[in-house]
């Protein structure tokens, strides 16, 4: 017969085993069955569409995650060989297996002191938020976790050594390309570092003032935009390769 503290200790152990955890979950981009959108964090939370998750962890290769707004609740598991599965349940009777489109821990910095390849920037509120990032090359907004849609040089932009995001934008970031110093892309760096003189200029003729570039990221074959920090503001430039210019925005104001 248990007794009363036997009882109590029990009753805390339970209290424990469901407590919201977030330890331990693998990060992972997936989809669902019926346009459920599905994030986690390395180490949590979990997203759906865009909404964080309550999230229970039963021991370190299971976890469940509810979305109480859509009443979807996830299954997580990890095999031995670390690789994510995942299932889902939603009204109606919905059910299904998740594609899992990456997994594993995100990328970070290496010895050679270079920032992470990809990262989730999220601005709480309104409020903007910088996350470091190794901004050379071409980075890409690859998956927007918020409702709020996310559009680049309104909410969310580049800067040097990181990526910013305002107005309640949440997004995953990725460097699709790199730019690194060697014997073999130096040519290839001259060149991009004359087609930056060229589009900066544009953009300094319309501005009609000398501006220093932050940052340049090819939108398509055709058209680069340019992050220009003028002595009124930083702003965003829309030129095209050959050097007309489609737009000057600005950005924030000194």
């Amino acid at each position: 017969m248990k007794t009363s503290r036997q009882s109590a200790a029990f009753g805390a152990l339970s209290l424990i085993a469901c407590l919201p955890a977030v330890a331990g979950v693998p990060f992972f981009n997936a989809s669902c069955p019926g346009g459920v959108s599905v994030h986690a964090d390395d180490g949590g939370p979990v997203f759906v569409n865009g909404r964080e998750t309550e999230l229970k962890r039963f021991n370190d290769d299971y976890f469940e995650a509810r979305d109480a707004t859509s009443g979807v609740a996830l299954s997580i598991s990890r095999n031995p060989s670390g690789e994510v599965q995942l299932s889902y349940t939603g009204r109606g009777g919905a059910n299904g297996v998740c594609t899992v489109e990456s997994a594993g821990p995100r990328a970070s910095s290496s010895g050679s002191g270079r920032a992470t390849d990809e990262v989730t920037c999220e601005s709480q509120g309104r409020e903007q938020t910088e996350c470091e990032m190794d901004t050379r090359g071409e980075v890409r907004l690859v998956r927007q976790l918020s409702r709020t849609r996310c559009e680049q040089g309104e909410n969310w932009g580049l800067n040097r050594h990181s990526v910013w995001v305002k107005d309640g934008c949440r997004a995953v970031f990725a460097k699709v390309s790199d730019d690194r110093r060697g014997s073999r892309d130096s040519y290839r760096g001259a060149a991009v570092a004359g087609a930056d003189s060229t589009l900066l200029g544009a953009c300094n003729v319309r501005a009609d003032a000398q501006g220093a570039l932050v940052t340049r990221v090819a939108v398509n074959a055709e058209v680069t935009e340019l992050i220009v920090d003028y002595p009124d503001g930083r702003f965003l430039c829309m030129v095209r390769n050959d050097g007309q210019v489609q737009s000057l925005s600005p950005i924030r104001r000194k």
